[in-house]
């Protein structure tokens, strides 16, 4: 096992190994980085319908779609994300008390500066602290 035949053929076959093994790790990192900056785009172009000014029947389409997709950030995003998402959303849910135009710039500030960490970071989410318990059901009006 230790001649110098084997180790000829060995090297070369666990270096193969190894740079199959990296680059499929890489291809998965990029392809969940592509997967976040779609859905994420997609969150930012949403956020319009929260803005006074918009067509009100644009704006519950557009409540409703970045409803949907903060919900689909349970399966990729870190759980900062999805806690700015929804404090994002608690600032400006119907039916409790109105808040300031300053506290909901806040929270779509928090709720930007997490989805441009995370985007730049790159890291694959491989754990969380989420429970069942964290999740929240919205409906746009």
């Amino acid at each position: 096992m230790l001649s110098i035949e084997f180790w000829k053929f060995a090297a070369p076959l666990f270096g193969a190994v190894i740079a199959w093994f990296v680059n499929e790790w890489r291809k998965r990192v990029w392809e969940q980085y592509q997967r976040k900056e779609e859905s994420y785009k997609e969150l930012l172009r949403c956020l319009q319908g929260f803005y006074s000014g918009a067509d009100p029947e644009e704006a519950r389409k557009l409540k409703s779609q970045f409803i949907r997709e903060v919900n689909q950030c349970w399966l990729y995003c870190p759980d900062d994300v999805i806690k700015k998402a929804y404090a994002f959303l608690d600032t400006v849910k119907d039916g409790q008390m109105p808040r300031s135009d300053v506290e909901k710039e806040e929270a779509v500030g928090l709720f930007v500066a997490a989805i441009r960490k995370d985007l730049l970071s790159r890291k694959v989410v491989s754990n969380t602290l989420l429970r069942k318990e964290d999740f929240k059901h919205f409906k746009s009006n």
